[in-house]
């Protein structure tokens, strides 16, 4: 009997995901470990792979198509066998957040296209809805070709290519005071196009990725009172240092950046407020450090986490960092990487940025971001002047949790320390 590969669960709160591409076409063999295919979820690229030995029997839904959580994405059985829905396990129920908009939804045998619309209220994919709003028809209107009766996002523009979308107001007369339907609205006269055909810009539609990123980072600077800090130390141990590291087989792949967040992970110990989360009305104070380091990715940003950073060695932390970023680039970063950090660095300094103010990862107190280094004149006790590679680090703090002193007398600790680097090292 073949066995159905479901969207999996990687967040607590991811409710869909988009498959994104495809690793095996039907007829393929199997094997455990094989990876199947890609998903994209608001936080990063994932490839799921196969937990069945077998041939690949069908594609359930096509690329790029969104699916709820635990939704049928393929089929595996046994070379020659034929893939009938109806025989197939049942699959579980879609998210919650789905079944909140879903009536009574007769079970499918294929994905054939049914009328969504005939079983009530109706089963429609985040990007299903979003497309028919923006076109201002009703989604009910499309036929469902997405498991479980679902309407997709395909769905939805097919609608449309057909130019058979009602507009809303058509579709669902209102009720006036007295109970009388109220006259339906007329939909609104065509417009003239808002751009002719050789219009100098294109539209396109948001990544699942960077929909979510754009709504945290909003309720962020909604929800907490930040104020960014800016303060600077001379760099000349840790490019002496660095300068030593490369000469070592072992240590050359050290980097200044690896430096700080080494001498951040030692830093946090001592402060225990800017190492923790707000929750509410209450502040929760980590006796670990799980450093959050944000990494720039084709499509987006991911923040995976070092656990308990203060533990680890510099050369430790470096090659954790690299492994990190690899995985997040190539899809495999594991989604538990990705929760529980408690305090945030974000490096903008390779990209010549002088000063920015990094937005906090909440519920964190703090986030801090990694200027460039830049040459600047400081007066000598003689009287004469001499020039110096000055480093500069950003942090911003949440103003509930922590006051502008202790704020800065953290970031003034953690420049001491990278001022004084094999000081700490010795620690």
């Amino acid at each position: 009997m073949a066995q159905l590969v479901l969207l999996p669960q990687l967040g607590i709160a991811d409710e869909s995901a988009v498959v994104s591409s495809f690793k095996v076409k039907v007829g393929d063999k199997v094997g455990v470990g094989m990876p199947l295919f890609a998903i994209e979820t608001g936080k990063s690229v994932f490839e799921v792979a196969s937990e069945y030995e077998g041939v690949a029997l069908a594609l359930l839904c096509g690329e790029g198509d969104e699916l709820p959580i635990k939704a049928p994405v393929m089929a595996i059985g046994r070379a020659g066998e034929v893939y009938e829905a109806e025989a197939a396990a049942p699959t579980p129920p879609p998210s919650e957040a789905i079944q909140s908009t879903v009536a009574t939804i007769a079970p499918v045998a294929e994905p054939a296209a049914i009328p969504a619309s005939e079983a009530g209220r109706v089963l429609a994919s985040p990007r299903a809805r979003a497309l028919a709003d923006k076109a201002g028809v009703d989604v009910g209107q499309a036929s469902a070709t997405g498991p479980e009766a679902l309407i997709i996002e395909r769905d939805v523009r097919g609608l449309l290519d057909e130019g058979k979308g009602k507009p809303i107001a058509a579709v669902a007369p209102s009720k006036g005071s007295s109970g009388e339907a109220a006259p339906e609205v007329a939909p609104a006269a065509p417009t003239a196009p808002a751009a002719p055909p050789t219009a100098d810009y294109t539209d396109a539609p948001m990544s699942v990725m960077r929909r979510v990123i754009a709504k945290n980072m909003a309720a962020s600077l909604a929800n907490a009172a930040q104020l960014t800090h800016s303060s600077s130390f001379d760099a000349a141990e840790i490019l002496a240092y660095r300068a030593k590291c490369k000469a070592d087989e072992l240590m050359k792949g050290v980097t200044l950046g690896d430096m700080v967040l080494f001498a951040v992970s030692r830093t946090l110990t001592q402060f225990p407020d800017m190492n923790a989360h707000v929750l509410g009305e209450t502040i929760r104070r980590f006796t670990g450090v799980h450093l959050a380091v944000a990494i720039d990715i084709p499509g987006g940003l991911v923040v995976p986490v070092i656990r308990d950073a203060q533990r680890k060695s510099l050369l430790e932390i470096s090659g954790e960092t690299k492994m990190l970023a690899k995985q997040a680039r190539d899809g495999s970063l594991p989604p538990d990487k990705l929760t529980g950090g408690t305090f945030t660095v974000s490096n903008l300094g390779s990209l010549g940025v002088e000063h920015f103010t990094p937005i906090i990862n909440p519920p964190q107190v703090g986030i801090l971001g990694v200027n460039n280094m830049s040459l600047r004149p400081r007066r000598k006790p003689d009287g004469s002047v001499e020039f110096y590679d000055a480093f500069s680090l950003s942090l911003t703090y949440d103003h509930r949790a922590v006051d502008g002193a202790p704020a800065s007398r953290f970031l003034k600790a953690v420049c001491d320390n990278l001022a004084a680097f094999t000081l700490l090292l010795g620690r």
